[in-house]
């Protein structure tokens, strides 16, 4: 569950490595001024006499954030009120760079996944404030996970030293799988799932041709995405390729998408395309209607965050097991990349705020592990409740009226779904209690543990691009990324024969390839300093 919403912001993670500063340029310097008599630098509340900020946010759902649960006990705890901006989550990123570039700024942005760049430009602008002296001073939640883990504080730093934003940052971040649907592994007799690609190959025409969800139409869908993005991982790690775009090869920067098991990543596709195994709405659909056809049990394969999503299963079913990350003929080993733990640019308090040291402290709760708890699951009675006196073991409870399931309800009671928060979520085993039924959570760990964690290999981290670098990376990626996905989907279509693969990685190579690579590894050299 804790999983869920880093999950459902699997591609927010990648966004934030596209950023320029210039050290020399920077003209903002942090300076904390006093507070005043009414603040309190430990203990709660933290102010005496209550304030109130304006705060900006994106919203994942419908209610607003002034009638959540967390806010509200917030304001108790804290006496820290805000006025909230909270446009839909698809239109906050517009709204976002309306209020910078006019200048009719909110006290604090909350959620709202500031890119580096942005970090930078409005920082040198003056902005938004630095916030490391802050920090210092008033948040030791936060000084002391800088402190203990120097790759978080790496991947916030701007290299002119400031520290302009407050990250997300999981201790056990979520893995995207591919689930296969358990009823129809029972009805086919299957009893091992395939670990190579011609096994699978294999598994998947069994879904086509032996009515496996016993309607007596064949109507099945072997495999079937939206897009390729939640499903690319998977069939690009059987051919020892790790990311389509830039990836690490012993600490080198290399391409994906030119590699030679790239090719072969495209010639299996195309064969599971041309057997009508992979979906042929793929580069069409919505996932909706992908898991409108789940529901209506006509998916063998698919991704999700939970299989129950997609199907109508019960929420902590383990009767549909994760795809094992298989392997291809002739490759050494198989990969899979790690998600990135840390999303920096989900607090940021701007000049006009009048109250920064009790923002900061504000934010620093969530930093520890109470307060991490807070944030997701709020208050007890609420949620969850304690099964017994010994407060070891938690149990969640039956969702009040209107809503389908505790999930639904949880969503509704705090921001920490649908969009990244500032926040610091430890593992759970790292927790001195479980929730009841784990049986779920367990299981998954362990499919985790022996099907893709072996495998795992370092995602290119969050770096700081120089100006200069960024423009570089802007003026290249636009067209080489658009290029790629096409072509990707004209290979596994067969619009275009690989035949012309050649022809392919010349004309990746005539976009500047080898200075995108060069700019990639000067960032990563830096970064590793």
């Amino acid at each position: 569950m804790r999983k869920l919403t880093m999950l459902l912001m699997t591609f927010v993670l990648f966004s934030g490595i596209l950023i320029g500063c210039s050290s020399k340029n920077a003209t903002t310097s942090s300076t904390v001024k006093d507070p005043g008599k009414n603040f309190n630098k430990t203990g709660y509340p933290i102010v005496n006499k209550k304030i109130t900020l304006s705060m900006f946010g994106p919203l994942a759902v419908a209610n607003d954030w002034d009638e959540r649960e967390y806010f509200i006990e917030m304001e108790k705890k804290t006496n820290i009120h805000f006025d909230f901006e909270t446009p839909d989550r698809a239109d906050a990123d517009t709204k976002k760079n309306l209020l910078l570039s006019s200048g009719d700024l909110p006290d604090i942005f909350y959620g709202s996944s500031f890119s580096h760049q942005d970090e930078i430009k409005y920082g040198e602008q003056g902005v938004i404030i630095p916030l490391e002296d802050l920090i210092k001073k008033y948040a030791p939640n936060i000084q002391k996970m800088l402190d203990q883990e120097p790759d978080i504080k790496k991947a916030i730093t701007t290299p002119d030293g400031h520290i302009y934003s407050l990250p997300q940052v999981d201790e056990d971040p979520g893995i995207w799988h591919l689930w296969y649907n358990g009823e129809w592994l029972k009805n086919l007799g299957i009893k091992e799932l395939p670990t190579t690609t011609d096994g699978l190959f294999d598994l998947l025409m069994k879904f086509k041709n032996d009515d496996p969800n016993k309607n007596g139409k064949a109507d099945e869908i072997p495999l079937s995405t939206a897009g390729m993005d939640t499903i690319r991982a998977m069939f690009l790690g059987a051919f020892g390729v790790s990311n389509q775009h830039i990836e690490l090869l012993n600490n080198k920067v290399a391409y994906g998408a030119i590699q030679p098991g790239y090719k072969e990543y495209l010639a299996y596709m195309n064969k599971l395309w041309k057997n009508n195994l992979l979906d042929h709405e793929t580069f069409s659909q919505t996932d909706d209607q992908r898991k409108a056809k789940g529901h209506n049990d006509r998916l063998g394969l698919f991704p999700d965050a939970r299989p129950s999503f997609t199907m109508n299963v019960d929420y902590d079913s383990t009767d549909n097991p994760v795809m094992n990350l298989v392997k291809a003929p002739g490759v050494d080993k198989q990969v899979f990349e790690l998600p990135n733990k840390v999303s920096s640019g989900q607090f940021v308090i701007t000049k006009d705020n009048k109250h920064p040291a009790e923002s900061i402290r504000w934010a620093d709760y969530s930093y520890s592990d109470e307060g991490a708890d807070f944030l997701h699951n709020v208050k007890e009675g609420t949620y969850w409740e304690w099964k017994d006196d010994s407060k070891k073991v938690r149990v969640i409870k039956d969702p009040p009226k209107g809503f389908d399931d505790a999930e639904t309800f949880r969503s509704s009671i705090s921001p920490d779904w649908g969009i990244p928060v500032p926040i610091r979520r430890p593992a759970q085993a790292d927790l001195d209690w479980q929730w009841d039924d784990n049986k779920f959570t367990n299981w998954l760990k362990n499919e985790e543990k022996q099907k893709l964690l072996p495998y795992g290999v370092m995602a290119y981290p969050q770096v700081y691009f120089t100006n200069e670098e960024n423009k570089t990376v802007t003026r290249i990626e636009q067209d080489l990324n658009k290029y790629v996905s096409q072509m990707e989907a004209k290979f596994i279509t067969g619009q275009e024969p690989l035949s012309k693969w050649d022809d392919y990685v010349k004309t990746i190579k005539k976009m500047n390839l080898d200075e995108l690579l060069d700019t990639y590894q000067k960032a990563y050299d830096r970064y590793q300093k």
